[in-house]
Order: C-alpha cells, then sequence, then structure tokens
C-alpha cells in the first residue's frame, strides 16, 4: 500500500469515529444501567438510548447545551451529570419536580401540588425478574406508582425496615432546577439526600431501552433479557 493510500485510508477512518462521535455527543447516545437505582423500570444491565434532542442542542464533545426549546417534564428519566458528591458522576433518575412545585413526602407517599399520588400493591411479579447484578425482589414489594407523570410506573419500598416509609419531607423546587429521584426509593442516592439538581446539567432523556445483558455463572459471555429489546421507556 502506497503512502498516498495509506493517509486517505487513515483520514476515512478518522472521519466515521468523528461522526460518531459527534452524533453520540449531539444527538442519541447510549448510557448502562450500572446500579439498580431505578428498578425495576430499568434493570442492572439495561443499555438505554438517550434522546439528546429532548431539551435542545448540546455542543459536539461537551455536555453543554447552547439551546433549549423545551425542559424535562415530571416522570421523565433523565441522564445528567451529577453533583460533586456523588463525584460528579453521570447519573439517571427520574422528575418528581419542576420548578415551582411544592414536592412533599409523607411517609413514603409523594404529594405534588397538593395532589396525592397512588401506590398500588402488584400480586403479578413479573417485573421483579431477573434484576441483574445480584439483587434479589424477595426483600421488596411492587407498587405502581401514578397521578404525576404521563403513564403510570413501578416503585420499589422494602418490605421491611422501609426507610421510605417513615420519611417525611417538603420540598419547593426553585426556578431552573429539578427534584430527580430514583425508583427504588429504599436504595438510591438521589435528590432527597443531596438536593436540587440544575436544569442545564442535563443531557437528555431516556426513552428506550437498546438491549439488556446479565451475568450468567460459570462463563464470562453475558446473558440477553430477550423481552427487553428496543423496549420503550414510560415516563
Amino acid at each position: 500500500m502506497n503512502k498516498a493510500k495509506l493517509i486517505q485510508e487513515l483520514r476515512s477512518i478518522i472521519t466515521i469515529i468523528s461522526v460518531i462521535f459527534i452524533f453520540r455527543s449531539t444527538f442519541l447516545n447510549w448510557y448502562v444501567i450500572p446500579t439498580g437505582s431505578l428498578l425495576p423500570t430499568l434493570k442492572i444491565g439495561d443499555h438505554v438510548i438517550v434522546n439528546k434532542l429532548s431539551y435542545g442542542i448540546m455542543l459536539p464533545f461537551m455536555q453543554t447545551r447552547i439551546y433549549s426549546w423545551a425542559q424535562p417534564e415530571r416522570g421523565d428519566i433523565v441522564v445528567f451529570q451529577g453533583p460533586e458528591s456523588e463525584n460528579s458522576l453521570t447519573l439517571i433518575k427520574r422528575v418528581v419536580g419542576i420548578p415551582g412545585d411544592k414536592v412533599t413526602f409523607t411517609n413514603g407517599i409523594l404529594t405534588i401540588n397538593g395532589v396525592l399520588a397512588k401506590q398500588e400493591l402488584q400480586s403479578d411479579r413479573t417485573a421483579m425478574e431477573n434484576l441483574g447484578g445480584g439483587e434479589s425482589g424477595e426483600a421488596y414489594n411492587l407498587f405502581l406508582e401514578s397521578g404525576f407523570s404521563k403513564e403510570p410506573h413501578f416503585i420499589l419500598k422494602r418490605k421491611w425496615n422501609s426507610i421510605t416509609d417513615s420519611e417525611t419531607q417538603v420540598w419547593v423546587v426553585p426556578p431552573g432546577k429539578l427534584l430527580v429521584i430514583g425508583d427504588n426509593r429504599d436504595n438510591s442516592a438521589d435528590g432527597r439526600f443531596w438536593g436540587f439538581m440544575d436544569q442545564d446539567r442535563i443531557y437528555g432523556r431516556a426513552f428506550s431501552i437498546a438491549y439488556s445483558t446479565f451475568d450468567k455463572p460459570g462463563t464470562i459471555i453475558p446473558g440477553f433479557r430477550n423481552d427487553r429489546w428496543f423496549m420503550p421507556i414510560k415516563n
């Protein structure tokens, strides 16, 4: 291969890589769920697709929004740069409070602007199967929560010694801020502990699970959850 052809091929490879990175940083990206804070909505090993155009345009290669046309709504599952207390890691949580909202936790039940969220205990525990990461659903009650998001969604609370059930707090969300929490209410480091999140630190909205993997004992090859291919995420 002559030098000119080699340089041309290197340019083509660099161009392709650059386009992929620009696409990921500006339009769509993916995020692998590492923890159980959003169980059972998002299981450990879910590979979620994040729409970075949900709320505006991001600068390529930078997590900076240069133009906004929308803001997160209650119920949205958003990806954002976490606070310093979480080592500024990329996090994913559900929005429960937007600017101006008065949000109350009374014995673990959400009230938003005077409207009480409904929590219905579920007897069908199919959603608790194969949670990933060695997590077991035996210690948790499964509820369907509704009343503040567009669609009902599952949440978890411990059957015994639930911190959430004894929790009573009140927040008034300031301008430009959000209150975000996890669906796994007794196992989520979120806004209840480290406060409000800036709207401009939101990278995008998670809208679909591309695919989902889990560790298979005795092998390095992961298993796939066949029921989660391109599964939409309820907000």
